[in-house]
């Protein structure tokens, strides 16, 4: 990242804020959209909030996120607050306002979680929903609730007193009939109504503490059909495990961690961050959160990703994996049968199904993909979840050379292969750059040297 003259600064003020992800979302999004704004983390205690907004704004800063211990505090050396950042009593998001010399406050917490279920399908509106908690999380899930119109919402806290305040400040604002109803957690069983839609506010379960829920009793569990966790480190959590297991759907809340701050930079930047984009930082951010063991091979047919990963797996002590192999076994069908049977898209759609399913299970695992794997879009994004990513490249003459007269390759079933491979190649190297994290030159044929690069890139990558 080129720092200039006219670069802008965004950040993040709080105390801790040594562990934010924010840096990874919002230089990422910089990046792909070619702003020149850079994205840091600040250090400021509670004695000195007051003066860090004054030295912000007169720093020229654009923006800033809020956490906490601030997110109360710094209502008070605002110029103005938003609404709902009023309602919620936080604020998370501090935009620049020039005419006003000073900031406007949001609650983008809110706005993320509300961008997070509408895009996984989950409908409050008339329905019947239960609050786990009574914090400053639990107010922006509430005040949500308000403006998607819920029937009847139960705020359950270990101490009622939370819960009442929360119920009776939207009370007031409540215009569409919402019913807000405070309980103590412990009676949680006096909740009669089935089909239950649950959001997990508290940080019981946050990790290390990963064994432990708010609540434990079945019963409850198999009146929810879904459940949303905002702890997103375990993806896990016992509170989602106990939710599927009594036929309930489970959501963490990482898509809103991504999505309070995407539009956090778009109120800052008064852009539309596209969707293309957002999936691409999304992957980038759950390959921070959820790291996984693995080394996947990409690049194009005969450049040895089954050879050189072999070898690779037995050298680290890893499984090894060919994709197309699988395949093969999976549809009982050899892939020039699958491409002239069922053409080439119906062979991309298996390599997408089989990268889900690779996804969830590959561990410790050397992965050797197709040659077009990551031709699509999703599965160049899959094959980054999976693990790290190394492209085995080698020269047209080479490829052609070690893979001339193999009937098994479809593509290559042409007048002129040696010059399909040198078209197929062009095209094709850019989609395997910027799929992979690390490229590895595999045209000496040298197997210990090759392996051993492939170690140090592939090691590094983790």
């Amino acid at each position: 990242m080129e720092i200039q003259g006219n670069t802008r600064l965004i950040g993040l003020i709080g105390n801790p804020v040594e562990h934010t992800l924010s840096p990874v979302i919002h230089n990422g999004i910089s990046k792909a959209v070619g702003i020149d704004s850079v994205y840091m983390p600040m250090k400021v205690t509670e004695q000195g909030l007051s003066k860090a907004i004054d030295g912000a704004y007169e720093l020229n800063i654009l923006g800033l996120n809020v956490t906490v211990p601030h997110k109360n505090a710094v209502m008070n050396q605002l110029v103005e607050i938003d609404d709902a950042a009023l309602a919620i009593g936080a604020v998370n998001t501090l935009v620049r306002l020039e005419e006003k010399h000073g900031y406007k406050g949001y609650n983008t917490d809110m706005l993320g979680l509300r961008r997070q279920i509408i895009e996984d399908g989950i409908v409050l509106k008339n329905q019947v929903v239960v609050i786990l908690g009574a914090g400053g999380a639990a107010k922006a899930v509430a005040y949500m609730c308000l403006l998607e119109e819920a029937k009847k919402v139960y705020i359950l806290n270990r101490t009622i007193e939370k819960a009442q305040d929360i119920a009776d400040t939207l009370d007031k604002k409540s215009d569409n009939n919402t019913e807000f109803i405070p309980l103590p957690l412990s009676d949680y069983t006096h909740i009669e109504e089935e089909n239950l839609i649950v959001f997990q506010s508290t940080s019981i379960g946050l990790a290390p503490h990963t064994d432990e829920v708010v609540i434990e009793d079945a019963a409850f569990y198999k009146k929810v059909v879904v459940g949303v966790d905002l702890i997103y480190n375990p993806a896990n959590t016992k509170f989602m495990q106990l939710v599927e297991q009594y036929g309930g759907k489970a959501y963490n809340a990482l898509k809103m961690l991504l999505y309070q701050a995407v539009i956090a930079y778009e109120l800052w930047h008064d852009i539309k961050i596209p969707q293309d984009v957002i999936d691409d930082i999304y992957v980038a951010l759950k390959r921070k959160v959820y790291p996984k063991k693995n080394i996947v091979l990409v690049g194009y047919m005969g450049s040895g990703k089954t050879t050189f990963g072999t070898a690779l797996a037995k050298e680290l002590g890893m499984e090894f994996v060919d994709a197309d192999a699988y395949i093969v076994s999976k549809t009982g069908k050899s892939i020039p049968d699958i491409f002239a049977q069922d053409g080439e898209e119906a062979f991309r759609k298996i390599e997408t199904d089989i990268l889900k399913e690779f996804n969830e299970t590959l561990s410790d695992t050397v992965l050797a993909t197709g040659g077009g794997m990551p031709l699509r879009k999703e599965n160049a994004r899959l094959l980054k979840e999976i693990g790290t990513v190394l492209y085995l490249m080698a020269s047209p003459k080479e490829i052609y050379d070690r893979v001339k007269g193999d009937t098994n390759r479809p593509l290559l079933q042409c007048e002129n292969p040696y010059q399909k491979i040198c078209d197929m190649i062009k095209q094709r190297h850019p989609i395997y750059s910027q799929c992979a994290d690390e490229i590895v030159d595999t045209n000496c044929n040298d197997l210990q040297w090759i392996v051993s690069v492939m170690k140090e890139k592939g090691m590094n990558g983790e």
